[in-house]
This record gives structure tokens, sequence and C-alpha cells, in this order.
């Protein structure tokens, strides 16, 4: 199978905290990764790191062997933190359509993506 996160030998600090030392990871396609650890163990600076929301101070990051700071690789990207302070009583649909709307497509634009991943019942 293709990998579709590649990370090798990852350092980033803040400051003189050190939230990843050398970290090494491969995700392959269809495969189901689950981050764990303390607080301040590093989990969402990885996260910022493969989405590149942060820049990679040293070591590599890629995403479908693209770098994630490129704009064409992080068009493909989405991430959905822990708690994204939505609505218990807003609907898959109206999220997908209203990123849809943000993203300067026509609400209906979300239809085939919800069929695609098969959620349509949740819309």
């Amino acid at each position: 199978m293709d990998e579709v996160l590649q990370v090798a030998g990852v350092r980033h600090r803040y400051g003189a905290h050190v939230a990843l030392d050398g970290v090494d990871l491969a995700v392959r396609a269809g495969e189901c990764v689950a981050l764990l650890g303390p607080n301040g163990a590093g989990k969402t600076t990885l996260i910022g790191l493969a989405t590149g929301l942060l820049r990679v101070q040293d070591g590599r990051v890629a995403v479908g062997g693209e770098d994630p700071q490129r704009p064409a690789t992080r068009r493909r990207l989405g991430v959905v933190q822990q708690d994204m302070g939505f609505p218990r009583t807003e609907r898959v649909g109206e999220l997908v359509r209203g990123a849809a709307v943000r993203a300067g497509r026509p609400a209906a634009a979300a239809a085939p993506v919800l069929a695609e991943v098969g959620i349509t019942d949740l819309a």
C-alpha cells in the first residue's frame, strides 16, 4: 500500500520546550491511526505539521509524497480537532455544506462528497 503520510526525524520546539524529538511515522492508505499521549506530548504539533498549519523545523513531513506547506497539497487535506465547538444538534450535511460555501463552492457541491464517503444518511 502507498504511504499517505511520512514523518522522518521530525523535531519541533516551542522556545525551550521540545514538543517532538526525532519522530518517525509512516501511515499507509486505509490504515486507522490513533495518536495517544499526555498533554504536551506533541500530538497536536504533529497534526499541525502534517496539515501544513505549522512549518517543519527539522526533519521531513510528506503527505502523499508532497510537502504539506504547498497550497495544492493543503487543498486536499482536512482535519477535525477534538473539540470544534459545533452545536450537538448540527447535522453532518450542514457542516459539509457550510464548508463548501466557505470554499467558494455552492452548497449543493456537498452532496457528491457525502455520497462518496457513504454518509448521506447523516446529512
